[in-house]
């Protein structure tokens, strides 16, 4: 062989190692993206529960809605939103690693 084949070679062999990386760590990637997905929307079903049972009243809260979906500077995840389309009567969620990125809180008033 010459090593114009030698190199021709190499580089095919090269091109097939870097489209499998770039395979593996986008399927790898799209599955973190799920989980982060089914536990988001696990966290709002557990924090809408709460809200709703938790009220002095019961019966005050129509509906939750979630605005931000997002990982704190220390890993946590944060979860904020606000209560009866009352952008005023708004509240932040937070799971720590800690705790198993299980939302366990108390209602804070400010």
């Amino acid at each position: 062989m010459t090593k114009k084949h030698v190199f021709i070679i190499i580089g095919v062999i090269l091109c097939i190692c870097i489209v499998a990386t770039v395979i593996y760590l986008k399927v790898k990637y799209d599955e973190k993206e799920k989980q982060k997905s089914i536990y988001y929307k696990e966290q709002q079903e557990r924090i809408t529960l709460y809200l709703k049972h938790n009220t002095k009243e019961p019966n005050t809260i129509k509906s939750v809605h979630f605005t931000s979906l997002k990982t704190g500077p220390m890993g946590d995840a944060v979860i904020e939103g606000y209560i009866n389309e009352n952008k005023k009567a708004d509240f932040v969620a937070y799971g720590s690693p800690e705790h198993h990125y299980q939302f366990g809180g108390s209602l804070i008033k400010k």
